[in-house]
């Protein structure tokens, strides 16, 4: 029986936790809830514990002393105390849609399956959504299901799998591959499923409709994203791949990140566009140098 542990960090999200742990607990594969408390401010806490006695599925686990480690030892630490085989994640102002694990039961009845990725949208405080993640069934797009063609196709393309809410992982992927970099405020979950996509094949799920909704406001950590964040997301990308190890088509998604983190903050379009097109220019042309000077020069910033 297809059964998963669903791990929620939660941290200052009183007024949206108990809307995400019921979206959870309606799914039938969902084996419990683990709330992973990181040491919030309001009444989080209190709700955690309500939920808890409250139903059998939920449980409840800190951090020593209980201090706040941040979202990813909080998720780590639900991964490693997940008593089914079956990992998913869910961010405490989000939740799932009724079909959240309705492909999955299928998928995963394959052994060789060990991630799958589906649709989310985004809500925005307007009311308006966006779909969020990779529209297309890429094994079936690409013709095959070689791992490295399809991962390959991922890096040139720049293609986001999906979005955390919406993607299912057998538990012993993240054995083998390792878990959310703890290095990384932002950008952690990109990096992790480059990971996981380079040593494990993505299968698709629910791609028709969304199977999750993320909450846009205020709060979010994702208005923090700014430069220093990509290109500290390309420098701990590197280190865990191995500089040696790169393949071509990451070195090619490489160059094409940075130019981007570049130029982003750049007000002008026209400005922006044209310094993107001349980093990309000039990295393509020093590729190979410009990579290991910067992957270099950001060891040793990070070692001080």
């Amino acid at each position: 029986m297809f059964q998963v542990s669903v791990v929620i960090p939660v941290y200052n999200v009183g007024q949206f936790l108990e809307e995400a742990v019921g979206s959870a607990l309606i799914q039938p594969e969902v084996g419990e809830v683990i709330l992973v408390e990181d040491g919030s401010t309001d009444n989080s806490n209190e709700i955690c514990q309500k939920l808890c006695a409250d139903f059998e599925k939920v449980r409840l686990l800190t951090h020593p002393g209980g201090e706040n480690q941040g979202v990813c030892k909080s998720r780590n630490l639900g991964i490693r105390e997940a008593r089914f085989d079956f990992v998913a994640f869910l961010d405490a102002d989000d939740w799932y849609l009724p079909n959240r694990f309705g492909k999955e039961n299928i998928l995963f009845e394959n052994p060789d399956i060990m991630a799958v990725y589906s649709l989310s949208a985004i809500r925005f405080p307007d009311g308006r959504e966006e779909l969020f993640g990779c529209k297309d069934n890429l094994i079936e797009m690409l013709g095959t299901n070689d791992l490295g063609g399809v991962y390959c196709h991922i890096m040139r393309h720049d293609i986001i799998l999906g979005h955390t809410n919406a993607n299912t992982f057998r538990k012993e992927v993240f054995e083998k591959v390792g878990f959310f970099d703890e290095r990384l405020n932002l950008h952690q979950d990109t990096e992790l499923w480059n990971r996981i996509a380079r040593n494990f094949l993505f299968w698709p799920g629910e791609l028709n409709k969304p199977v999750s909704v993320a909450r846009r406001h205020s709060q979010n950590r994702i208005t923090s994203k700014s430069k220093s964040s990509q290109l500290k997301l390309l420098f701990v990308w590197i280190d865990n791949i191995g500089l040696s190890n790169m393949y071509p088509c990451e070195k090619d998604n490489f160059i094409y990140l940075y130019s981007r983190a570049i130029s982003n903050p750049i007000n002008s379009d026209f400005l922006r566009k044209v310094i993107f097109h001349t980093f990309l220019r000039l990295c393509e042309i020093f590729k190979d140098r410009f990579i290991r000077n910067f992957y270099q020069s950001n060891k040793v910033n990070n070692l001080r």
